[in-house]
């Protein structure tokens, strides 16, 4: 069940499209809203690095409700760009107060790192941050001056496959490294 949930919590932005074309911005945000509660109910972040998760739920909430009581479709396409520039804030405060997320992410697999690894996983989340940026600006964009076509096309495909070839590529990169070293 959850893999379902998160699978269609990835597909918000079809879910929102098809959504709006057969009823209202105020029954589609409701349904997305069950949708979110349900799944932040059924995978319930416990570690305390997780209250990014819990601030982006109640961000997403919040846009949803205003779609729910005003009708208006803004709050329902406002969610990409609250998901990047929550990830945006979270990647950019762990620059800040280190360690770093990705290198959290990198020491669940290899708990010691060089000076040089602590280094690339740094960049690899300034990396991240301007994906983010971008990506939100560009989202940003498609709710206030696009079609919802092309919201969908962006939101739900594009920005998916941006983020799958800077994953792809930054693997690639990381691999050659290891092979240098």
């Amino acid at each position: 069940m959850p893999i379902l949930l998160t699978v269609l919590t990835a597909l918000y932005p079809v879910l929102a499209y098809f959504g709006l074309q057969y009823t209202s911005p105020s029954i589609v945000a409701g349904l997305l809203m069950v949708l979110l509660i349900v799944r932040f109910v059924l995978s319930k972040p416990k570690a305390p690095q997780a209250n990014h998760v819990k601030f982006l739920f109640l961000a997403v909430i919040i846009l949803l409700s205003f779609s729910l009581f005003t009708g208006s479709e803004f709050g329902i396409r406002f969610y990409p760009v609250a998901v990047s520039l929550i990830f945006f804030c979270v990647f950019a405060y762990s620059i800040v107060f280190p360690p770093t997320v990705i290198e959290r992410l990198a020491r669940l697999t290899k708990s010691s790192f060089s000076p040089a690894g602590v280094q690339y996983t740094r960049k690899v989340t300034y990396a991240w941050c301007i994906f983010f940026i971008l990506n939100g600006a560009i989202s940003f964009y498609t709710c206030l001056f696009s079609d919802m076509e092309t919201w969908t096309l962006y939101n739900g495909l594009i920005s998916y496959i941006l983020m799958g070839i800077l994953g792809a590529s930054e693997w690639l990169i990381r691999q050659t490294i290891k092979h240098k070293h």
